[in-house]
């Protein structure tokens, strides 16, 4: 594979400021276990008439692929790619909820045709009109990575030059309460949606390099320790989030290492959820575009990390069974 992939744009929707980089240097700063995302101001990006119709899952996630595209020029990309861990919630419960009261009878099809993961993929590309490759993952916490990789190595091998890659998931408050009793892994839990272009030429533009992306089936911590080298791996952003049953293989991951990296976190920040993965991908995007890393994203208290940032390394793990890597390089 000898093409190589950038990521042209960025653009979040989370509990930080809305399609906004503000968090960078002042992020809002949580002490509740629950939080919703602060929803973007959508005019100028989705027409009113078709905005009533969406529920607040597809407005993020229009508003972030749009606002990603227009940054980097590409109006139509080859492919639109999505992971999402549970697809639009809020429409499934409520299309659920008439179908107990009513029956089969007086339903809203509305509810339902907008209830399924691959709506999200599907709608972009009506409104963009595009008719390329459309693919969608839910594969629980590495959706992201999931639909990352597919544009990765269709990038590598030449079978597209560019892709829109996104990972949207929302928590409702019954949701959440579900949540507390699937995942006791949780601690500050809120709502994500992220999109990047994708592309297989540096413009002017481009923030970094996508050099590697993969997953790992239940990998022994050795394996993935023998992996790291202080070479390319020196900055690390972990999936930590402050609860053991999460944090305590990314402590013995770092334990087994040859040498001591630069551990970030992240999570402290956005919460926690299905795609906050995407967050880091985000995030290490724009450490190596600013060369800065914020005080609150270091692992081990208000460490002050500087230097000549050269790659990021990101690690997230899905219940400890599946584990990936993603590999961030500076331009240049």
């Amino acid at each position: 594979m000898a093409n190589r992939c950038f990521v042209d744009s960025l653009a979040q929707v989370s509990c930080q400021k809305p399609l906004s980089e503000e968090w960078f240097d002042s992020p809002y700063i949580y002490d509740v276990e629950y939080v919703r995302a602060l929803d973007p101001d959508i005019k100028g990006l989705i027409a009113s008439s078709e905005a009533r119709r969406m529920s607040k899952i597809l407005k993020r996630a229009v508003s972030t692929a749009l606002t990603a595209l227009n940054s980097s020029y590409i109006s139509h990309p080859d492919a639109i790619i999505t992971g999402t861990g549970m697809g639009c919630m809020e429409n499934s419960e409520k299309f659920l909820t008439d179908l107990s009261i009513f029956g089969e009878n007086c339903l809203k099809p509305t509810l339902f045709m907008q209830s399924t993961h691959n709506t999200i993929s599907s709608l972009i590309a009506i409104i963009i009109k595009c008719h390329g490759y459309n693919s969608t993952y839910s594969h629980k916490g590495v959706s992201f990575e999931s639909a990352l990789l597919d544009a990765w190595i269709q990038i590598k091998s030449g079978s597209i030059g560019n892709a829109l890659v996104g990972a949207h998931d929302e928590v409702t408050p019954l949701m959440n309460l579900v949540m507390k009793h699937t995942h006791p892994e949780y601690s500050f839990v809120s709502e994500t949606s992220m999109s990047t272009v994708l592309t297989n030429t540096a413009g002017s533009n481009s923030i970094c390099e996508v050099t590697e992306v993969k997953l790992f089936h239940r990998p022994e911590l050795e394996e993935l320790a023998h992996l790291l080298n202080e070479r390319t791996d020196s900055i690390l952003l972990l999936g930590v989030n402050g609860n053991i049953l999460n944090d305590k293989p990314y402590h013995d991951l770092l334990k087994g290492l040859s040498y001591v990296p630069c551990a970030l976190q992240y999570k402290n920040v956005f919460g926690e959820n299905f795609s906050v993965s995407s967050l880091a991908f985000y995030v290490g995007a724009k450490i190596l575009e600013k060369q800065s890393v914020p005080v609150f994203l270091s692992l081990f208290g208000d460490k002050k990390v500087s230097g000549n940032f050269e790659n990021v390394t990101i690690l997230n793990h899905s219940d400890n069974k599946i584990w990936s890597m993603i590999r961030l390089k500076k331009i240049g």
